[in-house]
Order: C-alpha cells, then structure tokens, then sequence
C-alpha cells in the first residue's frame, strides 16, 4: 500500500527514527554501565522495556554512583529530562498515522498525523497538521541531546 505522503515526508520520519536509535543506544549503554558499579548492586535495579521506566532507573543509578559529584550528575539529569520531553514527539512521528490532512475538512490539502493513544479501556484519536520540515527539526533537537549525551560519557566514563 502506497502511503498518501511524499518522500520528505518518509526522509523525515527515517531521520527521526535514526536519531532516536542512536540516542537510545547510547543512553543504554551508560545505564549498563551504572548498573555495573558496586554502590548500585544493592538496589537491585533492572533494565526494563519501557522507554520512561529505564530512565527511571537511569536516574536511581546515576543518584547513586554520582552523589559526590553534582558538576557530573546535573548535567546528566538534564540530558534525560530533555530526552524524556521528546520522546513523545518522537513517538507521534514515529507511530503516527502520516497521512494527507485538511484543516477542519477545509483548506489546502497538507500532510498531517493521526495519533492513537490508548490507555486502558480509553482510546484517544488526535490528528494534526505536520510537515516533514516540523518532524526534522524533532530530529535536530533529538542529535543535539545525543551529542550531549557523548560528551558527558567522554569526560565522565573512562
């Protein structure tokens, strides 16, 4: 099945996508590698699945192994609040429905997304106006927090 946008449009979402997973695979790396030390041993902490539960568990550990050291732990923690405030972002465009989208039924015809959150028993159905040019920048602000998140495992781990 052809999907009804155009090729910025699958450019941009492959971008976000990539970014993302490069991202992630970074950030799981160092929580692997906090999980690792010894002054986190007794919590007993575990990767999970979900994307906002193992960053819960990147905060414990990062807490732990750098409580004597705020200048380290500070930046770390913003870098998984700035990560946190976009993956939802990313997982509209990601997961959403692109599609061609009207305004309202009117208006020029532009391309839009369509997201579905279900949450229990509940189902929320949201479509908006979305341009490919919307969803790159999503991937700018998702590569400047990975070169963040470089940065900081370059100086803090050996």
């Amino acid at each position: 099945m052809q999907l009804m946008i155009g090729d910025v449009e699958f450019r941009a979402i492959g971008h976000v996508a990539a970014q993302w997973a490069y991202f992630e695979t970074q950030l799981d790396a160092i929580l692997h590698i906090l999980l690792a030390q010894p002054s986190v041993k007794p919590l007993q902490l575990r990767v999970h699945q979900s994307f906002q539960r193992r960053m819960e568990t990147l905060k414990k550990a990062a807490n732990v192994v750098l409580a004597k050291y705020p200048e380290e732990l500070k930046p770390l923690l913003a870098i998984i609040a700035d990560a946190s405030s976009l993956r939802g972002k990313r997982d509209d465009i990601v997961h959403g429905h692109w599609k061609l989208y009207r305004e309202k039924g009117r208006g020029p015809l532009t391309t839009g997304v369509r997201v579905v959150h279900m949450r229990g028993p509940s189902i929320k159905v949201h479509e908006t106006a979305f341009s490919a040019t919307t969803a790159e920048a999503i991937a700018a602000k998702i590569s400047k927090a990975n070169l963040r998140l470089i940065g900081w495992s370059m100086r803090n781990i050996p």
